[in-house]
């Protein structure tokens, strides 16, 4: 069945005033005769009964033409696009069918853009643009694009070794492999308004870190791609849950007044201070303070939170304070004329807001707890945090895993966790680390908790969809660039509003484009939407879906197979 862009086409086509010499519709003349409301475009456009029904409106036994409405098709981009602009998308916001920039009563508030990740950057690769996945912000696209999704390639890492073919349980640990904002969205149909705890460490936006990631974001793109991702944490922190995100000075201050809008500003708690102790190398070099701290964003969702008060040990020189003995024997210190504080009944000094009795391994650079991740906290730390805002039994969320510290604790201390991670170290650190827990590892606070070892987690990847073409494209050389072109040509669902005629005829000037370039145009053409493979589309024989794909994504999902 013909799509309206296909009808309004061919029906002009029919007439030879809208025709080039080479049979192309010449769109511009269309777009004149109908702001001049011409009479023969009009019984044109009346000659056929679905152009007719989409419109043309009868009032009174009168047929009145929707002007707007098809002059709106007629310069959207998914009729006829032209020029080199083709090989962007572009943005198509409409509210009930209508564009928005004829509405006055509808304002864009904040754009739904989000940014490529990309990993094993230089320098130099520093330098180049942003890659935005999510460039167009109409709803039915970030519907599509938040969807539930399949999951690929799942098993469950235990003490006694892998088990494959699996369902998903209720106790079961989870690691995802995927894009964070995707993952997220896919765990709301599950988890929504049942995770205690969120702990993120997301990229500080620094432009000089050597972690993995595109670390140099302007601030504003930094700032919607966490908001992108913080509303949707928000949604699945349950009604008592906390969440707390480490920054540093370069964009904190922009993320708490970001926070303060997406949690509200009474659900701020505290901005806790970790002091790094010992720093050293060459941020101890800059002609200016030595910035010795990170910080600690602590928000709730409510004002009913859960708090567990944490007291640190006395030191030696507060302990001098119980110098007294009673006719017991039992050590005191005397707080006024008729009240006294016993050492053994003492619980520490309270906790504060600046912690600086955890040294980071900027410090501890021989800790047998290190992994070689750029960016690895210490498991006290995470402890720390856990202990304060959650209970044996309570759900972990870390959507920004990285070396699995947030998981490896959480098992430690009998949590269940869920961690996300999309860049390709979480097989080759994250996972093993996660594999060591599991066996007994004897590392960061293992002593203190008294690990023996045991329990289990799930790993699954997001099943990819067009990431992979991404991927391909920004891996591409002089000599593959055109041959990824020509696979994005022979795939129609790829780019379903361009045809190959419409391409080939900007191929002249794609040539003239640099490397770089060429991949910009490419990852311009590709449906950013469509990264990975929605639930909806799981009985698609196009994508193949394996039995255990299908039984492990079923499970998850609670929908029967």
């Amino acid at each position: 069945m013909k799509n309206i862009f296909e009808i309004v086409q061919e029906v002009l086509l029919g007439a030879d005033k809208y025709q080039s010499e080479d049979n192309n519709l010449l769109k511009a003349k269309v777009y004149s005769d109908i702001m001049m409301m011409d009479e023969e475009l009009l019984s044109l456009l009346l000659s056929n009964e679905r152009i007719k029904e989409e419109f043309f409106t009868k009032v009174k036994d009168t047929l009145v033409f929707d002007k707007q409405k098809f002059a709106w098709l007629i310069e959207s981009k998914e009729f006829l696009p032209d020029s080199y602009t083709r090989y962007s998308n572009k943005i198509g916001l409409t509210s009930n069918g209508n564009f928005i920039s004829q509405k006055n009563d509808v304002v864009l508030d904040f754009p739904y853009k989000d940014c490529y990740l990309q990993g094993g950057q230089d320098k130099e690769d520093q330098k180049r643009e942003e890659i935005f996945y999510h460039e167009t912000i109409a709803s039915d696209e970030v519907t599509r694009m938040l969807a539930p999704k399949v999951f690929t390639n799942a098993k469950r890492y235990t003490k006694e070794g892998i088990e494959e073919n699996i369902e998903f349980k209720d106790n079961d640990n989870l690691i995802i492999k995927g894009n964070n904002l995707i993952a997220l969205s896919s765990l709301l149909k599950r988890y929504e308004g049942k995770v205690k705890l969120i702990y993120i460490d997301p990229p500080y936006n620094t432009g000089n870190d050597s972690f993995g990631y595109n670390d140099s974001f302007n601030h504003s793109t930094w700032l919607t791609f966490m908001k992108n991702r913080l509303d949707l944490a928000k949604k699945l922190l349950a009604d008592d849950g906390s969440i707390y995100v480490q920054i540093d000075n370069n964009e904190v201050h922009y993320l708490k007044v970001l926070m303060d809008d997406v949690f509200g500003e009474s659900n701020f708690q505290r901005e806790i201070i970790w002091v790094l102790k010992g720093v050293s190398g060459y941020k101890s070099l800059v002609n200016n303070y030595v910035r010795g701290h990170d910080t600690i964003l602590f928000f709730t969702k409510s004002k009913d939170f859960i708090y567990n008060k944490q007291y640190l040990p006395y030191s030696d020189e507060q302990l001098k304070r119980f110098s007294s003995v009673d006719e017991d024997g039992r050590k005191y210190k005397t707080i006024t004329k008729t009240r006294r504080m016993y050492l053994d009944e003492a619980k520490g000094v309270p906790l504060t807001d600046v912690w600086d009795d955890i040294a980071s391994f900027q410090t501890i650079v021989n800790s047998p707890e290190i992994t070689g991740f750029n960016t690895q906290k210490p498991e006290r730390l995470i402890k720390r945090i856990i202990d304060c805002s959650s209970n044996k039994g309570d759900l972990i969320l870390d959507f920004n895993l990285g070396s699995g510290t947030t998981a490896a604790v959480a098992h430690k201390m009998e949590r269940k966790y869920i961690g996300i991670e999309q860049m390709d170290y979480i097989n080759e650190v994250t996972i093993p680390r996660l594999k060591r827990v599991i066996e007994g590892d004897k590392s960061g606070i293992s002593e203190v908790v008294d690990w023996q070892g045991g329990g289990s987690f799930v790993y699954c990847e997001l099943l990819e969809n067009s990431k992979e073409l991404i991927d391909e494209i920004q891996n591409a050389t002089g000599a593959t660039i055109t041959d990824i072109k020509e696979k994005i040509y022979r795939d129609e669902r790829i780019v379903p509003y361009i045809t190959r005629d419409e391409l080939e005829a900007v191929d002249v000037e794609f040539e003239k484009l640099t490397l770089e370039e060429k991949k910009m145009a490419l990852c311009a053409l590709v449906d950013k939407n469509k990264l990975y493979v929605n639930l909806s589309d799981i009985d698609d024989k196009a994508y193949n879906i394996s039995d255990k794909d299908r039984k492990f994504t079923e499970s998850f999902y609670k929908r029967e197979v």
